[in-house]
């Protein structure tokens, strides 16, 4: 995967040197952060383009971009190398490890990451296989701590359901757990700085010009997403 710090508006050809973003853009994004932080984003633009078409398709699966004809995506995590795809670095969605009053009263609150190994975790997985949770021992060793995994979702609303409802400590992204946090619903065990945090990027095939369309939601996306995702973060520090 070639990453684009920053987009040269020199060296990309624009379609047919337009200045305002026309026709249909398709784009793939994560279920709930889609809906959360990029949808508001992608509306506003199209509010703000009425010759712009929009379509979002909401899925926690990694589309065939080219085979798909998909003009953009948003991913979260590392990147595969890629010779038909190129990337931009949106922002940094920062995870906390978290749990209701309930199950906190009933069990105890974990006070190191060994004592995590005590407690029963609510997990992310898809087809057979468990997203481990990383965690900063050092400000240079990670970790994957061990909890008694009990519960698997494919849906982190299920997750975030489930931690609500005392299940068990669950692995969230900030974003979404701050609302439950400013109800009392959740609170946090392991902080934005302790647990290893995932970067969020654009994605979008290479080829020799970048249409306006597209250009003009990488750059909407570069400016807004940073902000959504660290103002709901500070809510749980």
């Amino acid at each position: 995967m070639r990453a684009l710090a920053e987009l040269d508006a020199g060296a990309l050809a624009l379609d047919s040197g337009k200045s305002e973003p026309v026709g249909r853009l398709r784009v793939s994004v994560p279920v709930l952060f889609g809906r959360h932080c990029v949808a508001p984003v992608l509306l506003a633009l199209g509010s703000q383009y009425p010759k712009l078409v929009i379509e979002i398709s909401f899925n926690d699966h990694v589309v065939d971009m080219v085979e798909e004809g998909y003009d953009l995506a948003v991913r979260i995590g590392k990147l595969p190398d890629s010779s038909t795809l190129v990337a931009r670095r949106l922002g940094t969605q920062r995870m906390v490890i978290c749990a209701s009053p309930s199950y906190l009263s009933q069990h105890g609150i974990p006070t190191s990451i060994e004592d995590l190994s005590k407690h029963v975790g609510i997990a992310y997985g898809r087809s057979g296989r468990i997203t481990p949770w990383v965690v900063k021992e050092s400000a240079d060793h990670e970790l994957n701590p061990q909890v008694d995994i009990r519960l698997v979702f494919d849906d982190l609303q299920a997750i975030t359901d489930a931690a609500v409802a005392g299940l068990g400590l669950a692995w969230l992204p900030c974003w979404l757990m701050a609302k439950h946090a400013r109800a009392g619903e959740l609170e946090m065990v392991l902080n934005c700085d302790n647990v290893l945090p995932a970067e969020i990027y654009a994605v979008w095939p290479q080829s020799h010009y970048l249409p306006t369309k597209t250009r003009t939601a990488i750059d909407a996306l570069a400016a807004e997403i940073p902000g959504k995702v660290g103002q709901l973060e500070q809510a749980n520090r």
